[in-house]
């Protein structure tokens, strides 16, 4: 059953710009570690953007925005490296999710002509706020 979906769209100029303007206090209040650096080094802005725009669908596809309290980090995209997106929610998004029965968070992550975009769907069972969702619950 489908407990909530939700979609953003990002320019990659204002992630870059972001990034730009305030370094590593910009990635560390949004991203994890691992969700903004790569073997290289940062990941390019159309990767932190489209990851940045994940955060936001995810967020509305619970049905809180940002005034819940969350936090950037509460949201984290993991995957790549030849493995599809996916999320694994902390803290007041996490807590959502099980009030929701949430079981799995299917996320699509794009980018093409300066523009990042993000879909999220939210799987689970009314009544079911089992162990399938990731997460720490901190």
């Amino acid at each position: 059953m489908i407990r909530g979906v939700g979609t953003d769209l990002v320019p990659v100029a204002r992630i870059a710009r972001a990034v730009e303007r305030h370094g590593e206090r910009f990635l560390r209040r949004v991203f994890t570690p691992a969700e903004c650096r790569g073997p290289g080094g940062i990941l390019p802005a159309e990767s932190l953007a489209a990851r940045f725009a994940a955060k936001e669908a995810v967020l509305k596809a619970l049905g809180t925005g940002w005034a819940s309290g969350a936090r950037w980090t509460d949201v984290e995209v993991v995957g790549g490296r030849g493995r599809p997106p996916a999320a694994r929610l902390h803290g007041v998004a996490h807590q959502r999710a099980l009030a929701l029965g949430v079981r799995r968070v299917h996320l699509s992550l794009a980018h093409d002509a300066g523009l990042a975009l993000a879909f999220a769907v939210l799987e689970g069972e009314e009544a079911d706020a089992g162990p399938g969702v990731q997460g720490s619950g901190a």
